[in-house]
């Protein structure tokens, strides 16, 4: 057997990769959801409730439910449609000389596109996951023409989609067995160890990527990066699949400024986890500036995206709640700023946001229970910072479920005038 000459690699980033698209429609939410209230609840269900209905289609529909199609340009894709909600897989390459030349050997390997995976709802189409594609090997020929690229993006498309479709089912076959868990340590675990086996999975070896020409796809997660922050706003609904939780808080940050904001959770109360995070607690990862999109223009409607951070904590004790600080570091004229939030076990919620860099505890200590009101705005020279919640006790619909529970969620913005909020 002639030894494999052409390798290609899928592989997830390091660092926060959802956005959504820089339009009227998605501002135009933003800016209702930002008066607090029902508002901040609808902003959170559009788009979580339907990707949490279509994680159980894939999960159960097996191959079916996966309809093949063509984008704008004739680029192959895999979606699924749940009633008007769709799951869209792509792939896009940007670098066809290296496919073309080679990279000299099969394990230098050089990035050469994106695989994407989307998530499109009444507010518009949202980047939920940008896996970055790798190519190590010799040449193939021909490949700067349409016809064999798009029979190599093809086999690209269907890791990526075997890989989501592995990822889901392990993860709904857990949840309905009963093997849920109060730990939120153990959930994400679990999840991560889904994630790496459904992407052992995902590859294939000898896929024909040219006119007699065969590759080794390979499908890798990365050890540096937590693979919820990979998996982006999906991983929101597979680790709450296997949690039995008593109080949840959804949070959700918009950069929507023209700045790279280094962001992350400085401080955590003891009784509460943190278990979609942009990085562990006392660091901070990228948020990109609004930008172009890292998918073909058409796919989000947009020239540019305005990149945001999920992150999900729970409350690990349920005699107690939830606290947490929220920093972004200072850059050039930017002064950085802290967020906290307390929601006690007993007694109302309460809120703060200030262009400040004090101790994180501190900034806990200092400022819970002076704030109880369900949004602030606070200005520094052309940066605003808001916060916007739902309710400050008490029960509400899940925006994962509809189902009633201590649901809270916290919408938080920071804009420079580049777009209009």
């Amino acid at each position: 057997m002639a030894p494999v000459q052409h390798n290609i690699k899928i592989q997830t980033p390091d660092g926060v990769n959802t956005s959504d698209p820089n339009n009227d429609n998605l501002l135009r939410n933003l800016t209702a959801a930002l008066t607090g209230g029902e508002a901040v609840y609808d902003f959170f269900s559009g788009n979580i409730e339907a990707l949490n209905n279509l994680y159980q289609t894939i999960a159960t529909g097996g191959d079916d439910v996966w309809i093949e199609g063509k984008d704008k340009n004739g680029n192959p894709v895999q979606y699924v449609d749940n009633g008007g909600h769709f799951i869209n897989v792509g792939a896009q390459i940007h670098d066809r000389d290296t496919l073309r030349n080679g990279t000299g050997s099969t394990t230098n390997y050089k990035e050469v596109g994106t695989a994407y995976v989307t998530l499109t709802t009444d507010q518009g189409t949202s980047i939920l996951i940008i896996n970055t594609i790798h190519y190590a090997g010799l040449g193939i020929a021909g490949i700067g023409f349409t016809g064999p690229l798009l029979k190599l993006l093809k086999p690209i498309v269907k890791a990526v989609v075997k890989f989501i479709k592995n990822l889901t089912s392990r993860i709904f076959n857990k949840a309905n067995s009963g093997e849920t868990t109060d730990d939120p340590n153990e959930a994400e675990d679990n999840v991560s160890e889904e994630a790496n086996g459904a992407a052992e999975d995902a590859g294939e070896a000898g896929a024909e990527v040219g006119e007699g020409i065969f590759a080794d796809v390979s499908f890798t997660v990365m050890d540096t990066v937590g693979i919820v922050v990979a998996v982006g706003a999906l991983a929101v609904v597979l680790i709450l699949a296997l949690l039995e939780k008593q109080m949840t808080d959804y949070v959700k940050f918009f950069n929507a400024t023209s700045i790279d904001l280094q962001f992350g959770i400085c401080w955590l109360k003891g009784s509460a986890g943190a278990k979609i995070a942009p990085a562990k607690v006392g660091e901070t990862t990228l948020v990109k500036k609004i930008s172009k999109a890292p998918t073909p223009p058409w796919v989000v409607s947009s020239d540019k995206v305005i990149y945001r951070s999920d992150s999900t904590f729970i409350n690990t004790d349920t005699l107690k709640g939830i606290g947490y600080v929220l920093n972004a570091k200072p850059t050039g004229d930017f002064p950085g700023f802290r967020v906290m939030v307390d929601i006690p076990n007993d007694g109302d919620n309460s809120l703060y946001i200030g262009f400040e860099n004090g101790d994180c505890k501190s900034v806990w200590n200092d400022r819970k229970d002076q704030n109880t009101g369900k949004v602030a705005k606070i200005n520094s020279g052309k940066y605003t910072l808001y916060i916007a919640t739902n309710q400050v006790r008490g029960k509400s619909p899940s925006p994962v479920n509809s189902t009633e529970g201590y649901n809270y969620e916290h919408l938080i913005v920071l804009t420079d005038g580049t777009v209009n909020v």
